[in-house]
């Protein structure tokens, strides 16, 4: 039998519970203005986190495998000493987290993790193996190893992520609300001016209200702990008030489970409402434990949906680039001609500007060794147009990633404060679009209008007609007038 839905139209329950909504994902997130927000914000980052590196290594880096040492000198409860080596901090902490996102879309699709991308094979053995919570524990060791570890490099890094993530993923949000609400689409111009607005009063300052809070109650139980070291009053007052503490454990419980799945809910708060930061805030949790499995469902479904776009993207990149290399290195050497000794094996010359392992390794830094100075030369351009195209790959995640926030929201929205979907603030761009409109436009318009004439309509009649048979006409005004003498006909 089939369900219909309440307007009649035969929509059923898969479509009304906003499951197909979730496909439209990969539509949204495809647009050029956000894959382009995007890159320019993994740009600023990877440009961030070089000069760090650049000044944190100045006396010596760390080794690559750092983080995984932290991680089981905490399961074994040993002490971890920082192991020594060339790479930067940045670089150890980006190469972790890489491995663990492509561990987590690869253990959506298990088996698939080989060609997702992830580098290390026997790494994507041991978590690709449908353990998706794993890769997410390994993905916040990692953050938790950079701010214990390295503390003050975690606040400068984390505040310019903050400032860059908030800025592109507001942006971001701003499109793809609007292009999935209403179905229209805004200029990228649109976007940023948007996310510039509503910056520090929304996107940068909602994630940091449930930050702040926990920090205020952990201050509170710190003091709290102060009071049990004084004598005979802090035990007697500790002892009786020690609910207090209980509470403001469950509480911060509430907010650190709530950050984590209402937390991707507040830059599309912004987004969509035009508010600040507290009205993103308390949405974003109350959306979140108001219909918990629902967003559970949404979460997981889009996760499978992201892993099976990013694996025919990944793979397409590396299809495109490798046809790319190998017919421009076939003509650096056509025929086996011209190619250069390097040890006990041969290469054309590209394949030595540009190493290529397969999809684990779209692109590898060349060996300088076997390379004239001139040759540095295209070697650094190919590098740079390699690298945006990876890029662009890693843009379109990001992009899905917001994208996939903003769906998510709209249809927790709709089913939590019966909100149509295509309810969104839309007064900036609409007061944008008439404040950019040039007065010479506006009076060529009116120049090429064409004046039509005025046609007064014709007499309104009465259909009633009386026992005579005879219609009565409507008078007009001038005849409703009071005229002295006046009698009724």
């Amino acid at each position: 039998m089939t369900n219909v839905g309440q307007d009649g139209s035969g929509r059923g329950w898969l479509e009304a519970s906003g499951l197909l909504h979730l496909f439209r994902i990969l539509g949204l997130s495809v647009q050029p203005a956000k894959l382009g927000i995007a890159l320019g914000a993994i740009i600023a980052t990877f440009a961030m986190g070089v000069v760090l590196d650049w000044f944190w290594s100045a006396n010596g880096g760390i080794g690559e495998d750092a983080v995984s040492q932290y991680i089981e000198a905490r399961k074994t409860s040993a002490q971890y000493e920082e192991p020594a080596g060339e790479h930067g901090i940045f670089h150890v902490w980006r190469e972790h987290e890489r491995r663990c996102v492509l561990g987590l879309l690869g253990s959506s699709i298990p088996g698939s993790s080989v060609a997702a991308g992830t580098p290390v094979g026997t790494y994507v053995q041991k978590h690709s193996a449908a353990r998706p919570l794993h890769n997410l524990a390994a993905a916040g060791y990692g953050a938790w190893w950079l701010l214990r570890v390295h503390p003050l490099y975690f606040a400068l890094f984390g505040l310019g992520c903050l400032l860059i993530w908030s800025f592109a993923g507001g942006a971001i949000c701003r499109l793809g609300i609007v292009q999935f609400a209403r179905d229209e689409r805004l200029t990228m111009r649109q976007g940023l001016t948007y996310a510039r607005q509503h910056l520090i009063d929304g996107f940068v300052l909602a994630p940091c209200i449930p930050l702040a809070f926990i920090l205020i109650l952990m201050l509170a139980l710190a003091l709290f702990g102060v009071l049990l070291r004084i004598g005979f009053v802090g035990d007697l007052l500790g002892g009786v008030l020690f609910f207090l503490p209980l509470i403001g454990g469950f509480v911060m419980a509430l907010l650190v489970v709530g950050s984590l799945f209402g937390g991707p809910l507040f830059w599309p708060a912004v987004a969509a409402e035009g508010q600040d930061a507290y009205d993103a805030f308390s949405r974003g949790l109350s959306y979140a434990f108001t219909k918990p499995w629902k967003t559970v469902l949404y979460v997981v479904i889009a996760t499978v949906y992201a892993s099976i776009c990013w694996l025919v993207v990944n793979l397409f990149t590396f299809f495109a680039l490798t046809l790319s290399r190998g017919i421009v290195a076939w003509g650096t050497s056509p025929f086996g001609w011209w190619r250069r000794e390097v040890g006990d094996a041969s290469f054309a010359k590209l394949e030595l500007l540009w190493p290529l392992a397969g999809p684990n390794a779209l692109y590898a830094w060349p060996d300088s060794s076997g390379l004239a100075w001139y040759e540095y030369i295209s070697t650094f351009f190919i590098a740079v147009y390699v690298l945006l195209v990876i890029g662009a790959m890693w843009a379109f995640l990001s992009s899905f990633f917001f994208c996939g926030c903003s769906v998510i929201y709209v249809l927790l929205r709709r089913d939590v404060d019966k909100t149509d979907m295509d309810d969104v603030y839309m007064d900036e761009e609409a007061y944008d679009e008439l404040a950019h409109v040039p007065a010479e436009s506006v009076a060529e318009d009116n120049a090429n209008s064409v004046s039509l004439p005025v046609v007064n309509p014709p007499p309104v009649t009465s259909a009633n007609n009386d026992a005579s048979g005879k219609s009565e006409e409507t008078p007009d005004a001038e005849d409703q007038a009071p005229h002295s003498g006046d009698t009724s006909a």
